[in-house]
């Protein structure tokens, strides 16, 4: 599992699979393009619902879930990456712009 800086997430976005594990009311508030939702309390029941061709980027809104199931998905056998410090990293400007309130 491999920690990235928001620079290195933007520039390789279209590679990832996004998966937000923030609780869907966290969730509609905005998130990554393309993201899908699966919320942190339902990582073991639903990794399986993931495709293991894409690597993916696990966000939450600081990085401490994304980091709990980054651990569970990479034992899992998926290839994960996690935005450092979570979608409060990302600079006030480009979340704007993302659309994603926090």
């Amino acid at each position: 599992m491999r920690r990235l800086a928001w620079p290195e997430v933007e520039e390789a976005l279209p590679r990832f699979l996004v998966v937000d594990v923030r609780d869907p009311g966290e969730f509609r508030k905005g998130s990554l393009p393309g993201a899908v939702n699966l919320p942190l309390e339902a990582i073991a029941r639903k990794a399986y619902e993931l495709p293991r061709d894409r690597p993916l980027l696990v966000v939450c809104r600081m990085g401490q879930k994304s980091s709990l199931a980054g651990l569970y998905l990479e034992a899992d056998g998926y290839e994960v990456y996690l935005l450092e410090g979570g979608l409060e990293a990302i600079p006030e400007e480009a979340r704007k712009s993302l659309s994603i309130a926090l």
